[in-house]
């Protein structure tokens, strides 16, 4: 089974998601734009022992923490999409010339594609691409919960209008999961959840 505790404290808004399998103790982390204590005082707690730490896409406010968590947690795997991989080293894809100095991150020690998964412990988890608000995009789906990054919001998703974005990608990843099991909860990288059938049947922007 897993469990999970959120943050959201983060840059603009953004949420940080500790995962784990509860039986196996393995752990993820999903975005790093919360501060490395938070999700460190809840690892120490659970005795988790971290495996990844998975970045949804790779804009500044979901990954501004990054070097404090690789330096707190060495042997944990970074892990991106392989589209966004490279964005991770530039100022402006990553956006962080957005919200004042530039910075550069380090690329990630495993790229992954649509239709991977990773084991934690006993859990599966399936990376699913949707691309649009960057190229490499992705959403987790493990159990009946997907941590959908900027994707999919509450009432909303990412914005298609920094950098790589694009309109018809994004619309093209949101029909992908509204095709999904409607109960599905969603997670998403700011705000509150939801699930696929509230925001298939009621988004106010589904039609875009």
């Amino acid at each position: 089974m897993i469990k999970f505790k959120r943050f959201t404290q983060g840059l603009l808004g953004s949420n940080t998601y500790v995962i784990w399998d509860e039986a196996t103790k393995q752990a993820a982390v999903i975005d790093t734009g919360n501060d490395v204590q938070l999700a460190k005082d809840v690892i120490d707690a659970e005795k988790l022992t971290l495996k990844y730490i998975i970045l949804t896409h790779a804009h500044y406010d979901h990954i501004h923490f990054l070097p404090e968590y690789k330096k707190t947690y060495p042997m944990a795997k970074v892990v991106i999409h392989e589209l966004d991989n490279a964005m991770l080293g530039s100022p402006r894809l990553n956006a962080s010339v957005l919200f004042g100095p530039a910075h550069v991150y380090d690329k990630a020690d495993v790229s992954v594609q649509d239709g991977d998964e990773l084991l934690l412990g006993d859990a599966i988890l399936s990376v699913i691409h949707t691309p649009g608000h960057t190229p490499g995009g992705i959403c987790i789906l493990t159990e009946n919960m997907l941590f959908s990054g900027d994707t999919l919001f509450y009432a909303g998703f990412g914005r298609t209008d920094l950098g790589a974005g694009d309109v018809k990608l994004m619309a093209a990843s949101i029909d992908k999961l509204y095709a999904m099991d409607p109960t599905i909860t969603v997670y998403p990288g700011h705000g509150t959840k939801t699930t696929i059938g509230r925001e298939r049947d009621e988004n106010p922007y589904m039609y875009f």
